[in-house]
């Protein structure tokens, strides 16, 4: 089963797969040292073993690692500023000279002036900014300094794929890199007009899709907009963009353009999973039953391991129509980054160095393990449809639940208005400017009640 949550960078490294890597000429070139004592904080120290010992063990044998476990912390449980200070004061307590983190709390770490500046050490050895991502650096740089505070070493979006067998089959031509959601939408309209369109196929499908606020939602946030300010406690849906959008999504609907499958989700534990014969039966582009959809690397990697009988292709996209370089989702995993209390910054400088060097990202080539930071990732895999993903962009961070003071319990309802107001126009009952400002007007009340409520 699959937890319904973001796909974090996992290594799962079988020692003698990966000695065997570094045997092959892989291994970095390292001045002999003496043993060194390496406080590393991280998670939890299982955790580490399975997904890094290995990796500093080949690299740094000389290393005494003691990993400084940051889960006890709870932070996730926490709201700024709050999460950020215990974080700061548990950098002064504990004095690792390394920190493995998710990516959550960089900025704001990184505006405590708790980090060293990255961006030094990166001048002085010789490491060109530009051999990463753009989108990872325009990440990394995100912060009151313009700096580089840590580096990531892996990044996850979605692109846009296609079905080059059906495009072919009903004449329609193929996408083209860089489409906007409504160009896009409207070529997947083409296929439902089409009368050889045969019951359960679609132009296209999204598997996480379910209803039309999904739909705006993602479309939103590939324009760069946002329905509700978290910070500042308003709803924002009231604008000329967002009339677009509403367009935008309600035509689809109408169309029928893209498939809205429900998946069948379980619960176990207060997690909410998918299971794996689930997450098939949701995934209509696998079997050849949708024209085009938006999805991860991890497609690529299924598609490419159990080649579907048809054929098929990659763009990047769908663009904003507002800026094309920024795509709705784009997000860095584990940041490493070095705090100002180091007593061996040189040593966890290394460390950072190795874990984005070409060597890294040649193992995790042979081994299939996800979009790697460097770009020339693409040519390493041989693949040139890697190449879609590093061309894209997100837009700058915004609010997250760290910093929302939105009571979560006002989402639901909420959502639910949001898909009763769309049907609406989708029947022809509302336009978009009278849905708007009916959302407007009563999600804004609807909040004001739940935060006098706090």
């Amino acid at each position: 089963m699959n937890k319904l949550k973001p796909r974090w960078f996992s290594v799962l490294l079988l020692p003698i797969i990966f000695l065997s890597l570094l045997s092959a000429g892989c291994q970095p070139t390292l001045e002999p040292e003496g043993p060194l004592n390496i406080r590393i904080a991280f998670d939890n120290e299982m955790t580490f073993n399975r997904e890094y010992r290995d990796h500093f063990d080949a690299a740094f044998p000389t290393w005494n690692i003691t990993i400084v476990p940051m889960n006890q912390l709870k932070i996730h449980e926490m709201k700024e500023p709050e999460a950020t200070q215990a974080f700061v004061d548990f950098i002064q307590r504990e004095k690792p000279d390394l920190i493995i983190m998710f990516g959550m709390l960089y900025k704001s770490l990184a505006n405590s002036g708790a980090l060293l500046d990255l961006g030094e050490w990166m001048a002085r050895d010789g490491m060109d900014p530009n051999t990463l991502a753009p989108g990872v650096v325009d990440i990394l740089k995100d912060n009151n300094d313009g700096k580089f505070y840590g580096l990531s070493p892996t990044f996850r979006t979605s692109v846009l794929y296609y079905n080059k067998t059906m495009f072919r089959s009903y004449g329609i031509e193929e996408p083209h890199d860089q489409m906007t959601w409504k160009e896009v939408l409207a070529l997947a309209n083409r296929f439902m007009q089409d009368g050889r369109m045969e019951k359960g196929t679609y132009g296209f499908h999204e598997d996480w899709v379910r209803t039309p606020m999904d739909m705006l939602d993602m479309i939103g946030s590939t324009e760069g907009l946002h329905y509700i300010d978290l910070r500042k406690t308003k709803i924002t849906l009231q604008s000329d963009e967002w009339t677009k959008v509403w367009n935008i999504v309600s035509d689809s609907f109408k169309q029928g353009a893209f498939s809205t499958l429900e998946s069948k989700l379980k619960v176990v534990d207060g997690e909410t999973y998918v299971t794996e014969e689930a997450q098939k039966q949701m995934d209509l582009f696998s079997q050849g039953k949708a024209a085009m959809t938006y999805a991860q690397d991890d497609l690529m990697l299924r598609l490419k391991s159990s080649a579907p009988d048809f054929e098929w292709g990659v763009f990047s996209g769908p663009v904003s129509s507002r800026d094309p370089e920024k795509v709705g989702w784009f997000a860095t995993d584990i940041t490493f980054v070095i705090p100002t209390v180091s007593s061996q910054p040189k040593a966890a400088w290394k460390a950072v160095q190795y874990f984005h060097s070409d060597r890294m990202g040649k193992i995790r080539v042979s081994l299939d393990q996800g979009l790697y930071s460097l770009k020339e990732y693409p040519k390493w895999s041989n693949d040139p449809n890697y190449e879609m993903f590093y061309k894209q962009r997100g837009w700058p961070s915004t609010d997250n639940y760290m910093t929302s003071i939105v009571p979560t319990v006002f989402f639901k309802p909420f959502n639910d208005l949001v898909n009763e107001q769309m049907n609406a126009t989708i029947a022809g009952e509302k336009t978009a400017e009278q849905a708007l400002s009916f959302l407007q007007a009563e999600g804004q009340a609807m909040l004001n009640q739940m935060m006098a409520a706090k």
